[in-house]
């Protein structure tokens, strides 16, 4: 039972209630009212006094790849082209050939390092997307508690000219294979499975007619990136004629069940594609303008009845993995891209990540919003913060004032307390982190890579290593 919070429900109807209460039973929502009422009703197993907080759905992440959280505070000096070059394809190698090897290490450390900076954020449903991870990943999904959409890189095209970052077809359909099994033994259908033909230059027709075939024959989704960049654009117009919309549209790949990555550089024909076909969208702003990929035409795709939700893609080309602030800069960067103050207002931000992340993952009659029957995703917001007040419209203060990872106070998924009083239940964090960044640490300098001079780790190197 929570009771006494200001309950911002992301449901049909807007429903705010300012002293309500939120009953839980096996996982699931049984009731929503104000507090006098449910508490004469309900007497909880676990009560949490919600006074002083604001209590929503769980965020939705729906763009992320936890393997690139080894990089936050990546070089940001670099053209994107050179940025995939120098930055992340030498990660993906080594992630590929470790995997080849049987050695996880890599992707289990950076899997748990997600896992936690995502929940203390409030977000309690991720999609992450990764090149070469074994099953054993989804295990670690399971143990820290977050609801996860698992995607399988993959590519058959060497674009960056990266031996070994490839995984051979064989290895990688196997791999796949395993991952969709994997998914479908998951307790409580928490940690599901899609496939990811990584974007439409790195991918051969055939590959992406592969993808459609087995996502068909599986009822798996698919996810992709489209349209991020006008390098990537120039390159498929060159070859094929067309735009990436277009092209993958001439395919077959798109539909319901794709939901992709960016899409920036869009004509009106493509949002027409989109519409038409049911492919939905995730919104990257801190990417795409830290990377300067442009402006993705957010306000004409949410006008023709796309859904659009919100991602805040890797720590390499946004450095954290707050919702809160995705949605306020997706927000002011619409309303400047369009010289119009009125467009997406804070709402329908807010909406975009928690209900509209549920209608592009196709997942909206279980999370989302809080209604009777759903889920129980639910995330508590400490509201006492100087920052925060006075609260003058709860939704605008959450969107253009609070700060996910310092406010989210509780977090709770399935019906159970992932994180309380801002504490990760049941680990002991800074182990976990300090494991994480000393793998890392040694991983990086075997390999031969480039690695920061500080890291807070027990490794000491030389003198000028610190811990």
């Amino acid at each position: 039972m929570i009771h006494s919070g200001l309950i911002v429900a992301m449901d049909d109807v807007s429903n705010i209630l300012y002293d309500g209460a939120l009953a839980i039973d096996q996982g699931r929502i049984v009731a929503l009212a104000p507090s006098g009422e449910l508490t004469e009703q309900y007497t909880g197993r676990k009560t949490i006094n919600a006074c002083h907080q604001a209590v929503l759905p769980g965020l939705i992440n729906t763009h992320h790849h936890f393997l690139q959280n080894f990089l936050k505070g990546a070089p940001d000096h670099i053209p994107f082209p050179d940025w995939i070059d120098h930055i992340s394809a030498p990660r993906i190698v080594l992630a590929v050939q470790d995997y080849l090897a049987g050695e996880y290490g890599l992707q289990y450390h950076a899997t748990r390092l997600g896992c936690i900076e995502a929940l203390k954020s409030g977000t309690t449903c991720i999609l992450n997307m990764e090149w070469a991870t074994p099953p054993e990943v989804i295990g670690v999904y399971e143990a820290m508690g977050i609801r996860a959409i698992h995607t399988l890189t993959l590519t058959d095209n060497d674009e960056w000219q990266r031996p070994g970052m490839l995984l051979p077809p064989e290895v990688a359909y196997e791999l796949a294979e395993q991952l969709r099994i994997r998914c479908q033994e998951s307790a409580g259908d928490r940690v599901t499975f899609r496939y990811g033909p990584a974007c439409e230059n790195s991918t051969t027709p055939g590959l992406l007619r592969q993808v459609r075939e087995l996502a068909n024959q599986n009822g798996i989704g698919i996810h992709l990136h489209i349209a991020e960049s006008k390098y990537g654009w120039d390159n498929i117009h060159r070859l094929h004629g067309k735009t990436p919309v277009r092209y993958l549209h001439d395919l077959g790949l798109l539909g319901p069940d794709v939901l992709g990555a960016h899409l920036i550089w869009l004509a009106d024909d493509d949002i027409g594609i989109l519409q038409e076909t049911g492919t939905t969208v995730s919104y990257n702003p801190e990417c795409h303008m830290k990377l300067a990929l442009g402006i993705s035409p957010v306000v004409k795709m949410l006008a023709a009845g796309i859904p659009v939700s919100l991602g805040t893609d890797s720590p390499a080309v946004n450095d954290n993995m707050d919702l809160f602030e995705a949605a306020r800069v997706g927000a002011f960067l619409q309303k400047l891209s369009m010289s119009d103050p009125t467009v997406v207002p804070a709402y329908q931000a807010l909406e975009m990540a928690t209900i509209g992340g549920a209608r592009a993952l196709g997942m909206a009659d279980e999370i989302g919003s809080l209604e009777i029957g759903k889920k129980a995703d639910v995330i508590l917001i400490d509201l006492t913060g100087a920052h925060l007040r006075p609260v003058n419209n709860i939704v605008n203060n959450l969107v253009y004032s609070a700060s996910a990872p310092s406010d989210v106070k509780t977090v709770i998924i399935d019906g159970r307390v992932v994180v309380e009083d801002h504490t990760l239940v049941g680990w002991d964090e800074q182990a976990v982190l300090a494991e994480a960044e000393e793998f890392a640490f040694r991983r990086f300098e075997q390999a031969g890579l480039e690695r920061p001079r500080y890291y807070r780790t027990k490794l000491r190197t030389g003198a000028n290593e610190k811990r």
